[in-house]
């Protein structure tokens, strides 16, 4: 069995196989929408970050914003990789191809590899999860990253990608939000020993 025959076989498994009425009014809205999801917990970050202090007594609420700043700037460069990575691929919809896909919403006419709400959730789900460890809890940082996966897995679910498809965007999107998280950490931490210095 080839990958391609792997990747049908999966998209159907998850496309048929879970099929339900629920699913079919959650998972176009989290498609579509669900987006705005995250924005209770970047209030919440902000308002923790404001009434939270750093062993120096400093507010938090500088790094918060500093947060945001990496996950929007993750969100561009996830976009930018997403474009490279589709049109190098060329790869078409499982919805352009596949007989008998079960379809909900209409087929996307742009490429397939990677998804692109797959890579940009998980490019700003990232920096949320790593960077606000200091004043929020792991239960609550991993909700960014829930998020993100529920909206990865629409995707399948309403045949306009392969599981692979998710797979690689989740990734890229994973790599380039933890990669500017560090960067910024690394910033950061040669900030703070400037001001050390000085």
């Amino acid at each position: 069995m080839n990958i391609q025959s792997l990747d049908t076989k999966l998209l159907l498994l998850i496309n048929h196989g879970t099929a339900n009425s629920l699913f079919d009014i959650l998972m176009p809205a989290l498609s579509q929408s669900g987006y705005l999801l995250i924005i209770p917990f970047l209030l919440a970050m902000l308002l923790r970050g404001a009434r939270q202090t750093d062993k120096l007594g400093k507010t938090l609420l500088t790094p918060a914003v500093w947060t945001l700043a990496v996950s929007v700037c993750a969100l561009f460069f996830a976009e930018v990789a997403e474009y490279a990575v589709k049109q190098a691929t060329a790869r078409l919809r499982p919805c352009q191809v596949i007989e008998g896909i079960r379809l909900i919403v209409p087929c996307p006419t742009s490429y397939s590899m990677p998804s692109g709400h797959a890579i940009s959730s998980f490019a700003v789900a990232l920096p949320l999860f790593s960077l606000t460890q200091e004043y929020i809890a792991l239960i609550w940082r991993l909700y960014p990253l829930l998020l993100a996966s529920l909206i990865a897995f629409s995707r399948i679910y309403l045949g306009v990608h392969y599981p692979s498809d998710v797979l690689v965007g989740a990734l890229l999107g994973a790599f380039i939000g933890q990669a500017l998280s560090s960067l910024y950490q690394v910033m950061e931490t040669e900030e703070i020993v400037k001001q050390n210095r000085r």
